[in-house]
């Protein structure tokens, strides 16, 4: 299928409601998580996905229990964005590159 950009669309600017943030702090570790960090991880990737944070794990329950019984069990890369508790496990270059982009809040 190709598609073909309209003036009138390459032009409109209306559904560009992104924009980029100016300033964000990076915090490279190799450490795994505190169990504070992992419980946080989890609430911002889902409760659906334990198992792409820790190996095994279930549920938030299992992921601590698993991680404190062996920190190798721990995932990575993990980019976690603290500030506005968003996670994302991997290295899905797409997925972390919209953590860099905020959406203008609704009037």
């Amino acid at each position: 299928m190709i598609l073909y950009a309209t003036e009138d669309r390459a032009s409109d600017r209306s559904q560009q409601t992104l924009t980029l943030r100016e300033e964000f702090e990076l915090n490279i570790t190799e450490d795994p998580p505190t169990p504070e960090q992992l419980k946080s991880i989890l609430e911002y990737i889902g409760t659906q996905r334990p198992s792409a944070i820790v190996t095994g794990a279930n549920n938030k329950a299992d992921a601590m229990k698993i991680l404190k019984e062996n920190a190798e069990n721990f995932q990575k890369p993990v980019t976690v964005d603290w500030k506005n508790g968003k996670a994302v496990a991997g290295d899905d270059t797409p997925e972390i590159l919209k953590m860099r982009y905020v959406r203008p809040p609704k009037c």
